[in-house]
């Protein structure tokens, strides 16, 4: 389709004075007003607000015409989108930990309350939480624990089917929360379904399609449903928030579509909700208030501030045809859209039933096509939402939109990043939007680099902000058959004159050539550690190299280490011990590296896991929150592993949980690791359960989750383990 546009041109004619036959004087000279010449006006960056109803209504419009006639845009389009990861998705959404040196930290949700620095050993509340990309920042997780009870979402993510191994002891019963004398004891030798109904029949609700709410004691690592929240069909629960004493849930209507052609489908975000509903949990577990929000959930993230929600949205115009093939059809589409009113084209948000018009028109932003760096193609049909939520009432507090491709969120205690892929240079481009979360959600500057985010599901770790700096880790495909990938750091901060992210260092470069990586290496685990920054590349072997980010102008190289291998997750044990979780020959491999002096990174040992299984691998490999670390006191720290795989021959499926006690973990000399053993699951048995693995560590329990089954143990006798009722 041919856009129509309208070329209007001022003709202004100066018309000079002169003078007449009758010799008569000219006009005098017009004195220039006094006074000081107008300011200059604001500079603007690579996104401009939206000025009113129907410049958003002409943005959305054009946008949906504009996909809608062209095909190769499309195509281009989902090449970009297929090769990066949309949101968190399994793995959130996600997510780097800032200028703290240790991910997971604990947080309340009050401001009072102070961080755990993992770096400094310091000693973590008394049990685990979920594992977070950054300091003070909490994530939505599927799986929430708050000391006294555990809490499961039924998430449509959450699937797939594993069965309890039959040589382990499962004791019927467990706990009983006060409310009965049965305290649990060995199997009784009933069968698995006789077991099975057993416990539908105490729990009462089990038929009941909602978030169990399990009840622990962690003095004998037990755990006993008391309740099940309903949730309806049509709902997937993608995560919970937990505060002191509310339980927040995000649900949608629709289940992931967040990747590859999907993702630039306007289509697949029509028609959808995405829910927040509060729960009190001094009042029986009562809903308190409801969000329901036109659009799909993309990612989220809690701060003091309040609960930050991404949510993408399509306009839902009835009769708009996005595959036209023929003139006539596109009149069509061309007639529809101009009778549409702006109002119809922003998505309905309501609290507890009542509509709020909390999103406005001048709060949203679209590229401007003059701006420096800004792309050829502006403009995008699905409408990505930013709303600012209270935990209490689930009232919005902030709202912002932004009409532009975006497949990626990252976000801080006060910044908000957007990442879009590109694909109009010849080759992988990534923008990066910045935007500020204090009293309000405001644009903060943009950004243009050469190169793509790559990676799935932990391209956020690539992403880091400390202090006033900006980090990326992004890579670039090229034509030479002897090095087909390139990797390149970028530092940037914000300009002071305009609103820019400025590129203040770049790896390699002219002053320090060498490369990150050697020839056709890819990059793998990345990881950001206040001045420091770990990553891992891999082709044959494991290269761990560690960039010095002392100077935001001047990064470098400052040591590497080659092993084999390679690590997919880096954790920080301490400032001195970094640990990488990942492959080898087919086998998890756990490592520790002594990086004390990081211009000689060192491998204090490695452990495979196991090799008494043919294949094996890790969800902790590339979704944080199956990993557990537990900073159970400053010389004594506790960690759980997740493995999945399969048994030599019979090939048989395994799950297994190791659990390792680390000791001394500041000092790379004298740290030492030991583990009791592991929990166990396999197809053997028929008792049925699955689903993404999570772990909790209190005092001296392990309570195991797999899907909506609990399992739990003391953690010095893992093989007796008991099935939560």
């Amino acid at each position: 389709m041919v856009l129509k546009t309208a070329l209007v041109v001022l003709l202004v004619n100066s018309l000079a004075a002169c003078g007449g036959s009758s010799g008569a004087p000219s006009d005098p000279p017009v004195t220039p007003p006094s006074g000081n010449p107008p300011p200059d006006p604001e500079p603007t960056g690579m996104l401009v607000p939206i000025e009113n109803a129907d410049d958003f209504k002409v943005k959305v419009t054009a946008n949906i015409e504009r996909l809608s006639a062209d095909d190769t845009a499309r195509g281009a389009l989902f090449e970009v989108m297929a090769s990066t990861e949309g949101g968190d998705g399994g793995g959130d959404g996600g997510d780097s930990d800032g200028d703290a040196t240790g991910g997971g930290a604990e947080f309340s949700g009050d401001e009072s309350d102070a961080s755990v620095d993992a770096g400094a050993g310091t000693a973590s509340v008394g049990y685990s939480t979920t594992y977070t990309l950054e300091n003070n920042v909490d994530e939505y997780d599927v799986v929430k624990y708050n000391g006294e009870h555990i809490f499961i979402a039924p998430s449509r993510g959450m699937t797939c089917c594993f069965l309890f191994e039959d040589e382990v002891a499962v004791l019927d019963g467990g706990f009983d929360d006060g409310s009965s004398d049965d305290d649990g004891g060995s199997d009784d030798g009933g069968s698995a379904d006789d077991q099975q109904s057993s416990a539908e029949e105490d729990a009462g609700t089990s038929e009941v399609r909602g978030i169990r709410v399990l009840k622990t004691d962690a003095q004998q690592g037990l755990a006993n449903e008391i309740a099940r929240l309903p949730v309806e069909e049509s709902q997937s629960v993608e995560g919970l928030y937990l505060l002191e004493d509310r339980l927040v849930t995000l649900s949608s209507t629709a289940w992931w579509g967040r990747y590859g052609e999907a993702y630039s489908n306007p289509q697949q975000w029509q028609g959808d909700e995405v829910g927040i509903d509060v729960y009190d949990l001094s009042a029986n577990f009562e809903r308190t208030n409801t969000l329901r929000i036109e659009g799909v959930l993309v990612n989220s993230r809690r701060t003091s501030a309040g609960i930050f929600v991404i949510a993408r949205y399509t306009p839902q115009i009835e009769g708009v045809n996005y595959y036209p093939s023929t003139e006539e059809e596109l009149a069509a589409n061309e007639n529809l859209l101009a009778a549409v009113e702006p109002a119809d084209l922003l998505p309905k948000i309501a609290l507890n039933g009542e509509g709020l018009a909390v999103l406005e028109y001048e709060n949203c932003y679209s590229v401007d096509p003059e701006a420096e760096n800004a792309p050829m193609a502006t403009g995008y049909p699905i409408v990505s939402i930013i709303l600012q939520i209270d935990p209490n009432s689930a009232g919005v507090i902030n709202a912002s939109c932004l009409t532009e491709p975006v497949n990626g969120v990252y976000l801080t205690t006060d910044s908000l990043y957007f990442t879009a892929g590109l694909w109009e240079a010849g080759y992988a481009e990534t923008i990066i939007h910045q935007f500020g979360i204090g009293e309000r959600i405001q644009y903060a500057g943009s950004a243009r680099l050469k190169g793509g985010l790559f990676l799935g599901n932990n391209q956020d770790y690539r992403l880091n902000a400390s202090g006033s700096a900006l980090r990326a880790i992004v890579s670039s495909w090229t034509d030479d058959v002897e090095d087909r990938i390139d990797h390149s750091l970028y530092v940037m901060s914000l300009a002071e004159d305009k609103p820019e992210l400025e590129i203040v260092a770049q790896l390699p470069n002219e002053a320090r050539p060498d490369e990150i990586g050697k020839p056709n290496e890819d990059l793998y685990g990345v990881r950001f550690l206040g001045d420091r920054a770990y990553l891992v590349t891999f082709e044959q072997i494991d290269p761990l190299y560690a960039i010095d980010l002392t100077d935001p102008t001047d990064p470098f190289i400052a040591g590497s280490l080659e092993i084999p291998g390679f690590s997919n997750f880096l954790h920080p044990i301490s400032d001195a011990v970094l640990m990488g979780l990942g492959q080898i020959d087919g086998r998890v491999k756990l490592e520790f590296f002594d990086v004390l002096d990081i211009t000689s990174p060192t491998s204090i040992g490695a452990l495979v896991l196991d090799d008494s299984m043919a294949y094996s691998y890790s969800a902790a490999e590339w979704n944080r929150k199956a990993f557990t670390y537990w900073r159970k006191s400053p010389d004594a720290h506790r960690m759980t592993i997740p493995v999945s795989g399969y048994a030599f021959e019979s090939w048989e499926p395994l799950e297994r949980l190791y659990l390792f006690d680390i000791v001394n973990p500041g000092d790379p000399n004298q740290l030492t690791l030991t583990t009791p053993g592991y929990l166990s699951a396999t197809s053997g048995d028929s008792i049925s359960v699955g689903g993404e693995p999570r772990a909790i560590l209190h005092e001296d329990s392990v309570f195991w989750v797999l899907g909506q089954e609990v399992f739990s143990a003391l953690w010095n006798n893992p093989q007796q383990t008991v099935r939560a009722q």
